[in-house]
């Protein structure tokens, strides 16, 4: 973009950033939507309804807020300690990879929970039928 506004390339890259920038935008959008949001909503499946509200409610309000403010600590701190992001680049990739590895982690005991949960929820019904 720098070259675009000194004059020494062409509208035509802009045009293409431009566009790639949208369908990256585009699809990064959609699977949060399609899969992320879903997702989330699934783990209060097997749960009773006071600790759907409760859960909801604490991970909508304090993890939001909670991962957004850290997430712009760390990135402050990391400019503050290299001068600025792009020297920072490879901490940033190690933290984004711990907290992939961390989420893949935490998905996975979340779907054993979910389906101990499940099983359980399905002995009581057939408690309650014989």
């Amino acid at each position: 973009f720098g070259l675009i506004l000194m004059g020494l390339d062409s509208p035509a890259r802009l045009s293409l950033a431009v566009m790639l920038g949208t369908i990256q935008s585009l699809l990064s959008k959609t699977a949060k939507y399609a899969l992320f949001d879903p997702t989330t909503q699934m783990a209060y499946i097997p749960l009773d309804q006071e600790s759907k509200v409760k859960g909801k409610a604490a991970i909508d309000v304090l993890g939001s807020r909670i991962g957004k403010s850290g997430g712009s600590l760390i990135q402050q701190g990391l400019v503050f300690l290299f001068g600025n992001i792009i020297n920072a680049a490879p901490v940033v990739g190690m933290i984004f990879y711990s907290v992939l590895l961390g989420w893949i982690a935490a998905a996975s005991k979340l779907s054993t929970l979910f389906v101990a949960q499940t099983e359980l929820d399905k002995a009581k019904k057939m408690e309650k039928t014989e």
